[in-house]
């Protein structure tokens, strides 16, 4: 983060409110909050560093993925997940890569790597473009990264309604591939449940089936690629109810467990799978012809 746009927080919150940009607001209470948010992902991204475990969850308000260097966004002030990659680097990992698979598209954990080739950026979303001054981003498939970091920003914007299975052959057609390539020596999952059938805020129809599946893929890579070790950073999710069951879920894919705790208590939505999978193979096709470490995936 800037230290200018650091300082435009502090006196911020010295005068007690501001706004920050539109639907982002800096009121009393929210500077502490930020902090805490980020002190606690930073601490469990040391957790992890220091040795003490292999996965950690930072259940973190305020959320922090449209966060850039230098200006709030959507509701985020913040990057946790951006400031524990840069946590892990500076300790000595050479090679992070973030997954995202918050329903809205992760900016500025993307803009804040975009130049580098140190940090794989994947984000899984919902295809909604740009959404003003702060969100100058589109999302879309050719914001592949700049100078070193050509390639290393991966979007995947998925159709409205994709669904558990749409969602699953992303990962494995996309995700996955990439990861292989990239071999990532920590993972970083950023986690929104924005994503589920019933949130208001998005359109993709997950159900608990689709968060397990996303997090048992995830568990699966770290145990490849980056020995076991991958953190889960909390960012969206606005049915409360309903994110709560889809968060159990994920977190029981990541903690690979064979019997399942809860049962999804709402009825099943189809979705139209076919559909978003033929979207997935034209990304795949595009960036075979763009991007040149994963010209054979």
């Amino acid at each position: 983060m800037e230290l200018k746009y650091i300082e435009e927080l502090v006196q911020a919150n010295a005068i007690g409110a501001k706004k920050l940009c539109e639907g982002t607001f800096l009121n009393p209470g929210s500077w502490g909050a930020a902090l805490l948010a980020a002190g606690t992902t930073l601490s469990a991204m040391k957790h992890i560093l220091d040795g003490h475990a292999k996965i950690a969850y930072a259940l973190v308000r305020p959320p922090g993925h449209h966060a850039q260097p230098d200006r709030a966004d959507g509701y985020c002030f913040l990057n946790n997940a951006g400031l524990a990659v840069k946590l892990a680097l500076d300790s000595g990992r050479r090679k992070v890569a973030v997954v995202d698979i918050d329903v809205h598209y992760g900016n500025g954990t993307a803009e804040g790597f975009y130049h580098t080739d140190s940090v794989l950026t994947i984000s899984l979303h919902m295809k909604h473009g740009s959404w003003g001054p702060s969100h100058p981003q589109s999302g879309s498939v050719d914001e592949i990264g700049e100078g070193r970091g050509l390639g290393y920003n991966l979007n995947i914007p998925l159709p409205n309604g994709s669904g558990d299975a749409g969602y699953e052959y992303a990962m494995n057609e996309l995700v996955v591939p990439a990861i292989e390539k990239f071999q990532p020596e920590l993972l970083v999952f950023v986690v929104g449940q924005d994503s589920s059938a019933f949130d208001p805020n998005g359109r993709q129809c997950l159900t608990m089936d689709g968060y397990r599946k996303i997090g048992q893929i995830m568990r699966g890579m770290a145990d490849q690629y980056s020995n076991g070790q991958i953190l889960i950073v909390q960012e969206g999710g606005y049915h409360i109810s309903y994110s709560a069951y889809c968060l159990h879920a994920t977190l029981e894919g990541v903690l690979n467990l064979q019997a399942l705790l809860l049962d999804d208590p709402i009825a099943y939505y189809p979705e139209d799978e076919k559909y978003t999978m033929r979207v997935v193979d034209i990304m795949k096709k595009c960036w075979k012809e763009s991007i040149p470490f994963l010209k054979d995936i």
